[in-house]
C-alpha cells in the first residue's frame, strides 16, 4: 500500500473488524490511513515502520491498539485516540520522532510499557478521562507534560514520571 489508504467497512459483503498483525508493516510510502467505524482492533505491528505516514484517523469503534502498532512511524505529528479505545499496547507509538501532541479519549484503561518510547518531540499529552493504570515507563525517552480534565480521577502530580497539569493550564504562558 502507498499514498492515502481508506480501509472499507466491508469486503465482498463481509465486515472488516480488525487490522491484522503486521498487515501494513513496512509500507514506507503510505501517507494517510482512514479506518471505518467497523474496526474494533488494530493488531500488533499493523503499521510499523510506515515512515511516510503523516495522518491516521482512528475510528470510534476501535477498542484496542496492539503492541508496536505504529512503531517507527516517524512522520506522524499528532494523534487523537477516540473514547472507544480502552487499551494501548507496549511500544504502540514508539519511535514516532516527529510526534508533538496526543489526545487520549476518556475510555482508556491500560497503556502498555513504553507505549510512547523515544518520541523526543512529544511536548503535550491530553487525557480526557480518568488516569489509566500506571505503568512506569510509558514515556521513556520522551518528556511531555500531561494534561487532564478537571473532574477526572486517579491523577497525582506525576504519572509515569511525567508532570500532570489541568487542561485549563495548557495554553497559559
Amino acid at each position: 500500500a502507498s499514498g492515502a489508504l481508506t480501509i472499507p467497512a466491508t469486503i465482498e459483503g463481509f465486515p472488516v473488524t480488525s487490522i491484522g498483525r503486521s498487515a501494513f508493516g513496512g509500507c514506507r510510502s503510505l501517507t494517510t490511513i482512514t479506518l471505518p467505524d467497523s474496526i474494533t482492533s488494530i493488531g500488533g505491528a499493523a503499521f510499523t515502520v510506515c515512515g511516510s505516514l503523516t495522518s491516521i484517523m482512528i475510528a470510534d469503534g476501535v477498542t484496542s491498539i496492539g503492541e508496536n502498532a505504529f512503531d517507527a512511524c516517524s512522520s506522524l505529528t499528532s494523534i487523537t485516540i477516540p473514547d472507544s479505545v480502552t487499551s494501548i499496547g507496549e511500544k504502540a507509538f514508539s519511535r514516532c520522532y516527529k510526534l508533538t501532541s496526543i489526545t487520549i479519549g476518556d475510555g482508556i484503561i491500560n497503556i502498555g510499557d513504553r507505549a510512547f518510547d523515544r518520541c523526543g518531540n512529544l511536548s503535550a499529552v491530553t487525557f480526557l478521562g480518568d488516569a489509566p493504570k500506571n505503568v512506569s515507563n510509558v514515556f521513556k525517552g520522551s518528556e511531555p507534560i500531561l494534561y487532564r480534565t478537571k473532574n477526572s480521577i486517579g491523577w497525582k502530580q506525576l504519572w509515569s514520571g511525567r508532570p500532570v497539569r489541568l487542561l485549563s493550564e495548557k495554553n497559559k504562558n
